[in-house]
């Protein structure tokens, strides 16, 4: 058997595949990047080729940093972004441009459903609130605007579903996980919703085929061997989405056990025993651990943020990164330690691709808040990191209302590799974070559920007792967790008044003009 497992992550923005060995040590890692296409205000498009061919390349180039002999991979395990709209022909050619989740042009669509369903039903069924970001909403748009195109589809697929079968699966295969992200699926009872499929027209063979994650479902054939630099017959594993894998990567396997995690978006994410659902805009999927469910909140622009301001505001840190600098992202933590806690009253709310959990408003947008001559550099790249942690706040406070136990949070993601952002976090939860010892946990996960399926290991709580290692501690300071308290209530504050006052509203319809 193998010594080695690799996990490859089809990400938002860019691919990513790592390599690790069976104690969890990350060998070698390399990403590359595709980005998205925005062809009208709210609409998010990727090029479904391009994503293909950068997933290999990344895979290709991980390989060549490791040196190592692929024969030694025992498996592949894939995660990839969540609730993406890949339309195939019956060819397996897409029919057109993937639509990202961070799509919002399904408004109308929204409320369509919203007519003919009970809101509060949908989300005890799905596990969902219903909102632009979910799969049936763009399949329901492309019905209603490119009847042409849709009527070629053959099936809708997930991302990870799509990329598997151009690695050499043996069909289009949805992890449990991600099933729930159609729409139409029971969370509860992991099967379809039969009578919502038949109510508006749907079939689910037209889906991907729901699978386990952590299960072979393929191998490497030849032509990908020559693409990627795996070995010929290397086992093909459909692990779980992006959010799902980082879980398992975060070894959060047992409920009242949480994680944070601030990618391009930032999800929090609590283990439970029970599909609990219905409370403030919670979404709710089943674990990559039978028996067990995920009640997540979603921040649709997390840690992007930070890239959005690197690309608009930091220009000046990233050309020095360009130029054999600081990396741009080191740059803007010393830059946001020069400003003090709360940024002088400085206020950010982050969101650039609509709001999620717990509004899952799709009219409300970013802005900075309280701006003076005061302020300089520091102040706005710190109001950035504190505003997105704000939002996250805003999703545990679900949890402590519906009196879910927190009993450890786990932090991951990008912006884990920041000690400030880090420190930011647990001040701004007033609570204790973990963190660990790889920072790249979906990876990880990915690659665990890998080693799951190939037989490496016999459950994915063996591969988590052997793979994922907590590392360290970070305690809230309770100065300025008090004043977080104060700038999370104005947080509040802005948000409520901006949305009633329709100013939102007034500014997303200028946008879509």
């Amino acid at each position: 058997m193998g010594r080695y497992l690799a996990g490859v992550d089809v990400g938002t923005s860019g691919a990513r595949c790592s390599l690790f060995d069976l104690d969890g040590t990350r060998l070698a890692s390399e990403g590359r990047e595709y980005g998205a296409s925005y062809p009208q205000p709210g609409w998010v498009e990727q090029d479904p080729q391009l994503l293909i061919a950068k997933t290999m390349e990344a895979c290709r180039a991980a390989l060549e940093r490791a040196a190592l002999d692929p024969r030694d991979i025992a498996a592949i395990g894939f995660s990839a972004q969540r609730s993406v709209t890949c339309p195939v022909a019956a060819d397996g050619t897409p029919v057109r441009w993937l639509i990202s989740w961070q799509d919002a042009r399904t408004g109308a669509q929204v409320e369509q459903l919203r007519r003919e369903i009970d809101a509060a039903e949908f989300q005890r069924i799905s596990g969902l609130p219903l909102g632009t970001t979910w799969i049936l909403t763009k399949l329901l748009w492309m019905r209603d605007h490119e009847p042409a195109l849709f009527a070629r589809v053959q099936r809708f697929v997930q991302n990870q579903d799509l990329v598997l079968r151009a690695f050499g699966a043996e069909d289009y295969f949805t992890d449990t996980c991600c099933c729930a992200f159609y729409g139409t699926w029971d969370v509860g009872r992991l099967t379809w919703n039969a009578p919502l499929l038949d109510r508006l027209g749907l079939s689910a063979d037209r889906f991907g085929k729901p699978t386990p994650a952590g299960t072979q479902v393929g191998q490497i054939g030849h032509a990908v061997a020559r693409q990627t630099g795996f070995a010929v017959g290397t086992p093909l594993c459909l692990g779980a989405g992006d959010q799902n894998c980082s879980v398992v990567g975060m070894g959060a396997i047992r409920a009242g056990m949480g994680t944070v995690t601030l990618g391009t978006a930032g999800l929090a994410i609590l283990c439970a025993d029970a599909p609990v659902a219905g409370f403030d805009g919670m979404m709710v999927t089943n674990h990559a651990v039978p028996g067990r469910w995920q009640v997540e909140g979603l921040s649709n622009a997390a840690a992007s943020s930070l890239r959005w301001f690197r690309d608009v505001v930091g220009t000046r840190e990233r050309d020095q990164e360009a130029a054999g600098g600081l990396p741009a992202y080191q740059a803007f933590d010393v830059l946001a330690a020069s400003a003090p806690p709360g940024s002088r009253g400085l206020l950010y709310l982050p969101y650039l691709a609509t709001a999620a959990t717990p509004h899952w408003n799709a009219d409300a947008r970013g802005a900075f808040l309280g701006l003076s001559f005061a302020h300089g550099r520091g102040e706005l790249t710190r109001a950035v990191m504190e505003g997105v942690a704000l939002e996250i706040r805003d999703i545990i406070q679900q949890w402590e209302h519906a009196a879910m136990p927190v009993d450890v949070l786990r932090i991951g993601g990008g912006a884990a590799r920041s000690r400030l952002w880090c420190q930011i976090q647990a001040d701004v939860y007033g609570r204790p974070v973990e963190t660990l010892r790889c920072d790249d946990s979906t990876g990880l996960g990915s690659a665990l559920l890998g080693g799951v399926g190939a037989g490496v290991f016999r459950s994915i709580d063996e591969g988590v007792a052997a793979m994922v290692h907590p590392c360290g501690q970070l305690e809230p300071a309770p100065d300025r967790h008090r004043l977080y308290d104060e700038l999370y209530e104005a947080y509040v504050r802005a948000y409520r008044g901006l949305d009633q006052s329709g100013t939102f509203a007034a500014l997303a319809a200028i946008q879509r003009r």
